[in-house]
């Protein structure tokens, strides 16, 4: 109470301070192109401080260039800055009053010819904590997409469909500044054409209230901006293709985009059955139980993000009949709001055999090995929209409003058998199971940000409040015989014939109130309050199958719960800010309390009610030694709060050789993690050199404790483990650390007009977990090192050759000395030709080999992929292609998977060689409207 009396006093204080509005200084006026007179829409005008030249206050232009900005009277350097124009800079006086400036813009080639490095020289340039690359310098054929260009550029690839930048995981894509599709950087980048792009630009993208005060909140995501060329980004340009292979296989799909002014419409749509997929977590149901992690992100732990919220999802095992279609919308009403907005549509059915070798961890004289072999059906279908509503209300205030909801229905059949042995091959138990799960649910969720600026110069108040929901509905059945095998008590059996239903519901609100005050020209100050409040409510209920009924109509209370949770957070902090010159500082320090009420209802009736407070500090550093070279350091402290999934307290029965629970008096994780980056570009020559270091420490981790029963176990007087069989429940341990580092370096072989890109990386892990109520550490190591060469010759000829060495070691305490190594070598190379402007030629290959794995998993896959069109019509707008998948029929798919209590090696099925022959018209008109 006492803290909201506090913030309400702020609050007050701070609205005191427009009486002084007749005081202060009015500049506006009108941004336009020397050259062609036209104005010059969102062109950043900025008031600096002559002192240290930090950001006194600043504005955008409108869509007719207009500008406005209140600032108190005074000296400033007035800064104008905008894509392809050459920044203006210069000090004025500003009186009380009004005054009107108008601002002329020349483009930036002159300045280019001054410093004599020409524009195709430059491949990267570091413009403050933003990575730009210039797109003409990376020589791409004309049908290439966005995601063929960008891997060529030093530190960005895309791996299983996921797409990384400089180590980290591209988590949103924007083109010219505007959200594109959301979260999916892959759709983004695989549905744009390349010849659209004039520069990349790869940033830490804030979240609105962080980009409005200026101080860091710790939600920061690596994000990717594709900034158009002129002309490029007016009219319709995209492709449609179908095509149909043998053995009875489809392909079909659009995208299609209409681009006008600030107006943008982009469509994409897909049908086949040859495993191309496109589709985040939102569209797979129960992907992830992840509680309200915030680590990294200031604490806020029952309000925070869920870990997988935002997850961009690979490609998934087994073959994958996908139908989608989504459309993507950006536009300004008026002058004042910026609009934004996707809606995606996805609906697939994947079949999977999978077979999984996995080694339990007991010690180096004792141990357990599980083979299963399982076969799946999932179908899944998924609707889900978000907006985004940015609207300046004035020049002192503004309101962001994001609104999210998706909906989404999930069945699935699986057939498993599995046999447990010892390490003598002695045969524990086996297992027939055939399971089928029906699930739907709903997600919806919105925020709204008010955001003022007060006269003073860096005095801010911002509200940002946020909400969700989730329900979700679910029924499952399962039917099985398991064998148990024991010479000294003799052989037994057991059958399972069960259903269920499975309910879960809740929201979580939350609000973050921050008010920043300048302190003098180099400090300022934030002080913040977010409150925030989860309910989570979660009930199953476990039927067994009476035969002389023939229905299920007997509780199975073991297997059965009714449970709730709710999470109550105060956080109060305050952060200080020191800018000047080179040097940029952020110190803060938070207070969090947290309140875990736990309350099962079924079977009996129990609260479990924990209190948790926990001081957050964060550190964040950066100076640029030049425009060329910086560096970083963060620190940042931050909770995990467990989720109702880790929290209920009922058996999962699923695999019966396999049963977990939840655990109601699971505490918060607690994470303190760094990292660092230190980037050198060199502008002259093109070369980027950059390095990324991480690390994280976790106390109270929560991870899992799992009894393998060695004979007949009984656990807590209710579960029954025959022989054989594992009981996993979630517990807190500490001693969970782990390091990482990721070095990139790029440059162009000019004379042989090719580009070369190398990488090198490692990490070292601890995990802590207790087997038998023992504790093992498992400690990894893993290196890994890759050189790409990558054409540069014309448009006509596209080429790369690359290759990757993975090393992979994994310790237990439990088992002494024994080591896990394993190898996997990567070597890959494509080619694009087009032949005499028509006859398009292409192939891939890539090789893939592992070693150190299991007997039956130590392989070397060659995936091999050919293709020849021909272009058609008098601006070879059609192409005809047949292409040949897997030529080699070789194709396949294995991992490995290291936890605190095991290692296994899994095989998943694929899709192998096929014919397709297919039709693409591409769609190229620029520079006119929509008609």
């Amino acid at each position: 109470m006492k803290s909201f009396v506090r913030v309400i006093v702020v609050v007050i204080a701070a609205f005191s301070s427009f009486y002084t509005f007749s005081q202060q200084a009015e500049l506006k006026g009108r941004v336009t192109d020397k050259k062609t007179t036209e104005s010059i829409p969102d062109a950043k005008v900025m008031l600096l401080s002559p002192g240290d030249s930090s950001v006194v206050t600043g504005t955008s232009s409108d869509e007719e260039g207009n500008y406005r900005i209140s600032a108190a009277p005074g000296t400033y350097i007035l800064k104008v800055t905008v894509l392809t124009y050459n920044d203006e800079v210069r000090t004025i006086r500003l009186p009380g009053g009004a005054t009107e400036l108008a601002i002329v813009l020349s483009s930036d080639a002159k300045l280019i010819d001054e410093v004599s490095v020409e524009a195709k020289a430059i491949r990267v340039e570091q413009k403050g904590d933003t990575t730009q690359y210039n797109a003409d310098a990376f020589k791409t054929n004309p049908d290439a997409t966005v995601e063929d260009l960008v891997t060529k550029m030093p530190g960005i690839t895309v791996e299983n469909g996921v797409v990384k930048a400089q180590g980290e995981q591209i988590k949103k894509v924007f083109i010219d500044g505007e959200e594109f599709f959301g979260d999916d950087a892959a759709a983004a980048l695989k549905n744009l054409p390349a010849e659209i792009v004039s520069k990349i630009q790869i940033y830490d993208n804030e979240s609105d209230q962080a980009k409005f005060t200026g101080i860091s909140d710790g939600t920061e995501a690596k994000a990717l901006n594709i900034v158009t060329k002129t002309g490029k980004n007016q009219g319709q340009f995209g492709k449609i293709y179908a095509g149909y292979g043998y053995p009875d296989l489809y392909l079909g799909g659009l995208n299609i985009n209409i681009f006008k002014g600030k107006s943008k419409i982009s469509i994409v749509g897909m049908t086949n059955n040859v495993n191309q997929q496109n589709f985040s977590s939102e569209d797979i149901l129960g992907l992830s139980s992840s509680g309200s992690a915030s680590g990294g992100q200031g604490g806020r732990g029952p309000g925070g993000r869920g870990a997988a919220e935002n997850f961009i999802v690979g490609q998934e095992n087994g073959i994958s009949t996908t139908h989608s279609i989504g459309i993507n919308y950006s536009d300004r009403w008026g002058t004042k709001t910026k609009v934004t907005g996707s809606y995606f549509f996805n609906a697939s059915k994947n079949e999977n055999r999978q077979l999984t070798e996995r080694e339990y961890i007991l010690s180096s004289q004792s141990g357990q090995l599980y083979n299963e072999d399982y076969s799946a059906v999932t179908r899944n279908y998924n609707h889900r929209m978000n907006f985004r509503f940015d609207v300046q209300l004035d020049s002192l205030n503004s309101i962001v409003i994001a609104p999210k909801l998706s909906y989404q229905g999930n069945d699935r059949t699986k057939e498993m058998f599995a046999t447990t042995a010892d390490k003598q091959a002695s045969l524990l138990n086996q297992i027939a199971n055939s399971t089928y799960g029906d699930n739907k649910g709903i997600n919806a969720g919105t925020s709204f940000l008010w955001r003022h600026k007060f006269m003073k110069p860096k005095r801010t108040l911002s509200m940002n409040l946020s909400g969700t929901y989730n329900n979700r509905l679910g029924e499952s059945g399962q039917e099985s015989l398991a064998e148990y095998y024991d010479a000294l008590a003799g052989d037994s059996s057991a059958t399972i014939n069960q259903f269920a239903d499975n309910k879960t519901n809740g929201y979580i609100t939350s609000l973050r109130v921050s008010y920043t005050e300048p302190l003098n020209d180099y400090w300022s100050s934030e002080y913040s309050y977010t409150p925030s409040y989860t309910l989570s409510n979660a009930d199953k209920r476990t039927y067994n199958y009476d035969p002389n009924t023939g229905v299920y109509n007997t509780m199975d209370t073991l297997l059965s719960n009714v449970f709730q949770n709710k999470t109550i957070g105060n956080e109060i902090g305050t952060n200080f800010r020191f800018r000047k010159n080179k040097a940029n500082v952020q110190i803060g320090l938070s207070y969090l309390n947290t309140l875990l009420l736990n309350n099962q209802e079924f079977p009996v009736n129990r609260n479990v009610n924990l209190v948790f407070h926990n001081l957050l500090p964060n550190v964040r550093f950066r100076y640029e030694f030049s425009k060329t070279k910086s560096i970083q350091l963060n620190y940042r402290a931050g909770t995990r709060t467990p989720s109702i999934d880790q929290l209920q307290n009922v058996i999962d029965n699923s695999n019966p050789l396999s049963l977990s629970s939840g655990n109601e008096k699971l505490k918060q994780q607690y994470n303190h993690r760094v990292f660092g980056r230190f980037n050198v570009t060199n502008v002259t020559k093109g070369s980027n050199f950059f390095v990324f270091l991480s690390g994280e420490v976790s106390s109270d981790y929560i991870t899992n404790s799992t009894i393998i029963a060695t004979s007949d176990t009984l656990i807590d007087g209710t579960i029954q483990l025959a022989r054989g069989a594992q009981y996993r429940k979630p517990v807190n341990l500490d001693g969970k650390w782990n390091t990482n580092g990721y070095v990139s370096y790029g440059i162009p072989l000019s004379a042989l007009k090719l580009n070369l890109n190398f990488n090198l990386g490692g990490g070292y892990g601890v995990t802590p977990g207790l087997i038998n109520n023992e504790l093992n550490r498992s400690n990894t190591r893993n290196g890994n090192a890759g050189v790409t060469i990558a054409s540069n010759i014309s448009p006509k000829i596209d080429f790369a050759v690359g290759y990757t060495f993975n090393y992979n070691n994994a310790v237990n305490s439990r088992q002494g000395s024994t080591n896990n190594e394993y190898f996997v070598q990567n070597l890959y190379a494509k080619f694009n030709w087009i032949v005499k402007e028509r006859l398009v030629f292409n192939t891939n290959y890539a090789l893939n080999a592992y070693a150190g794995l299991s007997s039956d998993f130590n392989q070397t896959i060659m995936l091999w992929n050919a293709g020849i069109g021909y272009k058609f019509l008098p601006k070879k707008q059609l192409e005809v292609r047949l292409s040949v998948f897997d030529i080699l029929n070789n194709n396949n798919s294995i991992a490995r998977n290291v936890t605190e209590s095991y290692i296994e090696d899994v095989e998943s099925r694929v899709l192998n060689r096929y014919f397709m022959l297919t039709a693409t018209y591409n769609l190229r008109n620029f520079g006119t409207p929509a008609k």
